[in-house]
Order: C-alpha cells, then structure tokens, then sequence
C-alpha cells in the first residue's frame, strides 16, 4: 500500500463516468501477434478507464489498443482485480499518448453520479463492544494508509489542493493539507492509492493544524465502493499479517 508522496494528481481532478460501453482490445501474444478480444467499460474518465471481460489481458504493465468506433487510443494495464476480490474481472487501463483525451464525446455528454452513503445495519459506525462482529468492526475501523488526496469545494471546479492521506474507513479518513478548512466545510475528495483512485462527498468534522483533517463520507462516486472496499481489505489482511509477524518475534 506505499504511495510515493512526490507524485501530485492533476489528473485526478478529471470526472469518472460510471457506465458501460462496449470496446475492442488488440493485445499481443508472447510470439507479440496481435490479438482482438471483445470487453466492456464499467468506468470512463479522460485519461483511462475500467474495463470488464477481459480474459487474456494478464499482467501489469501490458500495452494494449483500446478501439470504439473511429477511436483508437494505446493503453497501459495499470493494475488487475485479484481473484475472489471485489475487483475481480476487472482492470484498471490508462492512456500513454500524452495529450490524449479518451472518451471526449461520453464525457461531453454524461455527468459524474455519486450514492449516498448509507447508515444502517450492513453500515454503520464502528462498535468496539464485547460481542460486537467482528467483520463489521474490521469494516469500519480506521487503517493508517499512505495516500493522496484532492480537496474541491463541494459543487465548484475550485480546489483547497492537495493533501496526504493517512488513515481510511469506509465513513471517513483523516488527511493533512497545507492550509486548514474550518469544521463544517462540504468537500469532494479525489484519493489515489497506489494505482487506484476513488471520489467521495464529505464533511469536515475536525481540523487541526497538526493532526489534520476528519472528513466523513456522505457520498461516494457510483462503482467506487467496490475500490474502497477492496483497500480496506487490503489494509486489514496486511494489520492481521504485521500481528502475527510481531507474535512471532516476541
């Protein structure tokens, strides 16, 4: 889960677009023949997207030719949902022409969606009592993260810029910036971690000079609770792996 703190997010700004469409991918076998397979985008932004129905696209770092009509543009695999996760038969692709906007005339047309977040039985706030479930309080339970994060004021293109992630729940995170933003201010967050980003809505629920920023969720962009969920998993599989490690060395 490490993130290199040098890397800014320009592009991260840029609206997402929760929608299917249909494309053909030209990848090349290992004799580097090209190949054609038919898939289907679950999101779209200007520089990239998610794509499902993907069966030979197996490795990281893999260039492949992303056709829809008249359009054509070359593609890096960025990352590749892992089998029995959330993101599972999903990649996550982006455009390695410089310049290059994809999807121009989708994004034109089509607005960004976000759901609300919820408060009931299957989410809720954490509780830490005896006899609580377990599962659930994993959930919802903050986990120290390395990431970056985008503050827009809540419904305008202005930012309050860039700050650093450093914990993460499915209701909240916490964040530190350069300049504080008073309690009560509605924000939209763009977080990037590692090779995956997502959007939410939130509040300012606490700021402080040093310990930073508390947001908590109300909205998040439609199909990225899927990308937070499979982080917070992420995070709680690597909390359980660092406890065993430190038992067996006491």
């Amino acid at each position: 889960m490490a993130q290199d703190l040098s890397t800014t997010l320009p592009e991260r700004v840029a609206r997402r677009i929760h929608v299917a469409l249909p494309i053909r991918i030209t990848y090349w076998d290992s004799a580097t023949k090209p190949c054609l397979e038919m898939g289907c985008t679950y999101d779209i932004s200007e520089s990239g997207a998610r794509v499902t129905g993907l069966r030979h696209v197996k490795s990281t770092g893999e260039i492949i030719a992303v056709e829809r009509g008249r359009n054509k543009a070359f593609c890096r695999v960025i990352w590749i949902g892992e089998p029995n996760s959330e993101l599972e038969g999903q990649i996550g692709i982006r455009c390695v022409e410089a310049e290059r906007t994809m999807w121009e005339a989708e994004l034109r047309d089509m607005q960004e969606t976000y759901d609300p977040i919820v408060l009931d039985n299957t989410l809720r706030r954490p509780n830490f009592s005896a006899g609580s479930d377990k599962s659930n309080r994993r959930r919802h339970e903050r986990f120290d993260i390395e990431g970056l994060a985008q503050l827009l004021k809540h419904g305008a293109d202005s930012t309050h810029g860039e700050a650093v992630l450093r914990n993460l729940s499915e209701l909240g995170c916490l964040v530190t910036a350069k300049h504080t933003v008073a309690p009560g201010t509605e924000l939209k967050l763009v977080l990037n971690v590692d090779s995956y980003d997502l959007s939410v809505k939130g509040l300012v629920r606490h700021a402080d000079e040093e310990l930073g920023l508390g947001v908590e969720f109300q909205e998040i962009r439609k199909g990225d609770r899927q990308i937070l969920r499979f982080l917070l998993r992420k995070l709680a599989e690597q909390q359980l792996e660092e406890g065993f490690e430190l038992e067996l060395h006491s």
